[in-house]
């Protein structure tokens, strides 16, 4: 599953480099300096690599770039599909809920904020995509923060909080997480009302079927169609 395929993106950076085919962290050089892609240049895109967690784009008839030149910084684009590979229910593709294991899904990659790579169910990938791309056709864009999260991904962030580590902050116990059944994901969002992520999300995420379920972090948002259903863009237990 590759959504740039067929699309047209436009080169957001006056210094957006040409990278080696063989070395994505090394430049093409031109008479000494790096050569460029001009800013504003309409590109379509062939092909994607990964290098130390950053993506590099296959500009056609240009060579390769670093994906975050491109406006909207490649945010939200797709890159592959990772069916399940065996059944441990603590494994990669395993879903939980409750503390109860649900079932394997199959996970797409997506790119998520400050050029992360993130994971959303395949489930519910389509209207995820929806949501944020009409988002981003209303000049919002809506970085993914966090997605789906592997029960050996959980645990690591249970640990940390349990031991009291720097930098990790509360955690649920893996099997327990919302992040774990590929419903819910947290975007970038650090405020209520007044937030534009957060203004667009209350007026627009129900339509998508995607509403508020945790009190007291407008970041988190689930695709919870009977809720959304009702009109409403938050359930009973979500006062602030």
């Amino acid at each position: 599953m590759k959504t740039y395929l067929h699309k047209t993106f436009v080169v957001n950076d006056p210094q957006a480099r040409l990278r080696k085919a063989n070395d994505l962290l090394s430049y093409e050089m031109e008479n000494g300096v790096p050569k460029l892609i001009p800013n504003g240049t309409e590109i379509q895109v062939s092909d994607v690599k990964l290098v130390n967690g950053r993506a590099f784009v296959l500009a056609v008839d240009w060579g390769w770039t670093a994906g975050d030149n491109l406006k909207g910084d490649f945010l939200n684009e797709t890159l592959a599909e990772f069916p399940p590979n065996g059944s441990d229910q603590k494994g990669p593709n395993a879903a939980w809920d409750k503390g109860h294991f649900l079932k394997q899904l199959t996970l797409i990659q997506v790119i998520g904020g400050n050029n992360s790579l993130k994971w959303v169910s395949k489930d519910i990938v389509e209207f995820y995509l929806e949501l944020v791309n009409d988002a981003a056709a209303d000049g919002v864009d809506l970085p993914l923060r966090s997605g789906f999260r592997t029960y050996a991904e959980q645990q690591y962030l249970y640990n940390g909080w349990i031991h009291h580590s720097p930098g990790f902050n509360l955690a649920a116990e893996p099997g327990k997480s919302n992040h774990q059944d590929g419903y819910a994901y947290d975007f970038a969002i650090s405020s209520y009302e007044g937030n534009p992520m957060y203004d667009w999300l209350k007026a627009n995420g129900p339509a998508h079927g995607f509403v508020r379920t945790v009190n007291k972090e407008p970041w988190h948002w689930e695709y919870r169609p009977e809720v959304a259903a009702t009109g409403a863009y938050k359930t009973a237990n979500v006062i602030k």
